[in-house]
C-alpha cells in the first residue's frame, strides 16, 4: 500500500476526500492529514507519503511552497496532486509547471480522483522496483505504517531489529482523540508526542499517526493482563495535558509482525461504532456474532427504526404540561432505538434535531407568551452535533429537555384533567391520542379516560371533537375555504370533517358558512 497525506485547511474537505472512495481498492492508505502547509510540511517528513494531495491556496504557508520546501528537503520525494477551485487556475498551473501529477476540482469528483489515483499507482509501481530505501532510513513509524498497510515484504529485517520491533507479541490500539471543538495539528501531535515518551525509550511499544487516529503497537501484550488497563491510563495522561477526551480501541494481540495488519484491520472495524463506545476504557474487539444471532447493522435485528414524527409529537406534550421525567425518558428510549436499529452517528443527531425543532416550533406557536424562551432553547439545537459520544448526547438532550421542561411547569390547573382540557385547546390541530396523553401524564389510559369523562361529562374523543368543531365555526366565519379548515383544526380527511362538523352543528361545513354570509 502507497501511503497519502491531504493537505488541505477545511475540515469538510479533508474529511471529504478520506472517505470519498475506498484508498485500499487502489492500493493506497490515507496516512494522515494536514491543515495547513507548514503541519503538511512536518508530516510529510515524518510520515514519508508516496502521495500528497494538497490545496493550493491555504492561509500561512500554500501548496506551492509547501510542494517547494518537500522538493527541496524530503528524500524520498512524495508525488503531488493538487487541489483547486475554478478561480485558482492560475494556481493550478504554476503547480503544473513544478512537475505536480494533476490537479482536481473542488469539490472532489470520485471518478476523477480514482483515475488519478490509477496512474499514481502505476508511476509508484515502476520506482519502487527500480529503488529500495536503504534499512537505515526506517524509522518504527515507518516500519509500522508498511506492516499495517500489509506491506511486510518490502521492510528490510535489519531495519525491523533497529527499530527494537521484536518480541512475543504485538498489539495495535488505536486511539481517537476527541473535543466538542476542532483538534488542531499540534494538539494532535502534542498528544503523540506524550505517548512517544511512554513508550518508545522504554522499548515497549511503537507510536503512529494513521489519519484520523493516533495508534500504539504494543509488544508482548499478549502475557500481560494489566498493558491494557496501563495503556490506557498513558493515554488518559496525555490527552488530559491537552484538554481532550479519547476513545481506544485494540484489535487484539497477534503473534507475529507480519500478523499485525490483522489487528490493525479489527481495530479500525471496532472503531466505526465509536459513537456508542464509553470513555475511561480500551474497548477490545470481538469477532462479530454468528448469523441467526443479535447483532447491530443497518438491519438492526429485524428491528425497526423509531417514529420519529410520534416522538415529537410525545415530547411536544411533555414539554407543554411540564413533565421533565418523561420528556427525558422520551429522549432516552428513542436514542436508544435509534442505536439499536444500527442508525449512524450522524443519523441519531439529526433524528434527535428533528424531534427537537418540531416539538419547540409547534410550542412557539401555541405558547406565544413563551415565544422568546422557546426561541432561546432552539438555538441550542445545532449544539448537539458537538457532541461525540451517544451518552453525552444523551445527557446533554436530557438536561436540555428537563430546563425546557421548566417554563411551563405550572402554567395549567392543579388538576390533572384541568390540565388535559388546557393541551387539548392549544394542541387541538395535532394527532392528539388519550393514549399519547396518559403517557406524558404517567397514568394508565383507562384510568385516564374515566377520570375525564367523570369530569367533563363527555369522553376525550368527543371533547377534542368539540374543540375542533368550535374552532372551525371560527375559521369559516372569517372566510376561510372548507379544506384548508379541516386541515387546521386537524382533520386530514375533508369527508371525515363534513361528517363531524354536521354531527355537532347540524348542518354542513360550507351551508354553515353560507348561513353567516
Amino acid at each position: 500500500m502507497y501511503r497519502v497525506l491531504i493537505v488541505d485547511d477545511e475540515p469538510l474537505i479533508r474529511e471529504g476526500l478520506r472517505t470519498i472512495v475506498n484508498w485500499e481498492e487502489h492500493g493506497f492508505v490515507v496516512a494522515g492529514s494536514a491543515s495547513d502547509g507548514l503541519e503538511g510540511l512536518q508530516k510529510t517528513e515524518k510520515l514519508a507519503p508516496d502521495l500528497v494531495i494538497v490545496d493550493v491556496r491555504m492561509p500561512g504557508m500554500d501548496g506551492l511552497n509547501l510542494i517547494r520546501a518537500v522538493r527541496e528537503r524530503s528524500r524520498p520525494k512524495p508525488h503531488f496532486l493538487i487541489l483547486s477551485g475554478h478561480a485558482d487556475f492560475e494556481y493550478a498551473r504554476r503547480a503544473l509547471e513544478m512537475k505536480a501529477e494533476g490537479y482536481l476540482l473542488k469539490p472532489v469528483d470520485e471518478d476523477e480522483l480514482t483515475e488519478h489515483l490509477a496512474k499514481m499507482k502505476s508511476i509508484l509501481d515502476e520506482e519502487s522496483r527500480k529503488e529500495k530505501v536503504p534499512p537505515a532510513e526506517w524509522s518504527g513509524e515507518r516500519i509500522v505504517a508498511s506492516l499495517l498497510a500489509g506491506d511486510f515484504g518490502s521492510v528490510p529485517e535489519e531495519a525491523v531489529a533497529g527499530a527494537g520491533l521484536d518480541g512475543d507479541s504485538f498489539e495495535v490500539v488505536l486511539i481517537k482523540p476527541q473535543s466538542r471543538e476542532e483538534i488542531d495539528g499540534a494538539t494532535t501531535a502534542r498528544v503523540k508526542r506524550k505517548l512517544s515518551e511512554t513508550y518508545e525509550p522504554a522499548g515497549r511499544g511503537v507510536v503512529f499517526s494513521m489519519d484520523p487516529y493516533l495508534g500504539i503497537v504494543l509488544k508482548n501484550s499478549a502475557g500481560d493482563p494489566g498493558a491494557l488497563d496501563a495503556a490506557c491510563r498513558a493515554i488518559a495522561r496525555a490527552c488530559a495535558d491537552s484538554g481532550l477526551d479519547f476513545t481506544a480501541v485494540s484489535g487484539g494481540a497477534v503473534a507475529r509482525l507480519d500478523e499485525l495488519e490483522r489487528s490493525y484491520r479489527n481495530a479500525r472495524e471496532r472503531m466505526k461504532s465509536r459513537f456508542a463506545l464509553e470513555g475511561g476504557k480500551v474497548h477490545v474487539w470481538e469477532p462479530p456474532a454468528s448469523e441467526g444471532h443479535a447483532g447491530g447493522g443497518a438491519a438492526g435485528g429485524g428491528k425497526k427504526a423509531p417514529d420519529l414524527n410520534a416522538a415529537g409529537e410525545k415530547l411536544l406534550l411533555a414539554l407543554d404540561i411540564g413533565n421533565a421525567d418523561t420528556a427525558a425518558e422520551l429522549i432516552r428510549g428513542t436514542g436508544e432505538a435509534m442505536l439499536e436499529v444500527g442508525m449512524t452517528e450522524q443519523e441519531i443527531k439529526a433524528g434527535f434535531a428533528q424531534m427537537l425543532t418540531m416539538a419547540l416550533g409547534k410550542l412557539a406557536q401555541n405558547r406565544p407568551e413563551l415565544k422568546e424562551k422557546v426561541q432561546a432553547y432552539s438555538s441550542a439545537v445545532p449544539d448537539i452535533y458537538a457532541e461525540y459520544r451517544f451518552s453525552g448526547l444523551i445527557g446533554r438532550l436530557t438536561a436540555l429537555a428537563r430546563e425546557m421542561a421548566e417554563p411551563f411547569r405550572g402554567c395549567g390547573g392543579d388538576k390533572q384533567v384541568q390540565r388535559m382540557i388546557e393541551l387539548i385547546r392549544r394542541n387541538y390541530s395535532e394527532n392528539l391520542k388519550l393514549e399519547s396523553l396518559a403517557e406524558v401524564f404517567n397514568y394508565n389510559s383507562s384510568y385516564l379516560g374515566k377520570l375525564f369523562k367523570q369530569t367533563t361529562g363527555v369522553s376525550f374523543n368527543t371533547y377534542l371533537d368539540q374543540v375542533r368543531i368550535e374552532k372551525a365555526k371560527e375559521l369559516l366565519a372569517a372566510g376561510m375555504k372548507v379544506y384548508q379548515v379541516a386541515e387546521r383544526v386537524g382533520y386530514a380527511n375533508v369527508d371525515y370533517f363534513h361528517g363531524k362538523f354536521r354531527k355537532y352543528v347540524g348542518v354542513s361545513p360550507s351551508e354553515y358558512r353560507k348561513r353567516l354570509h
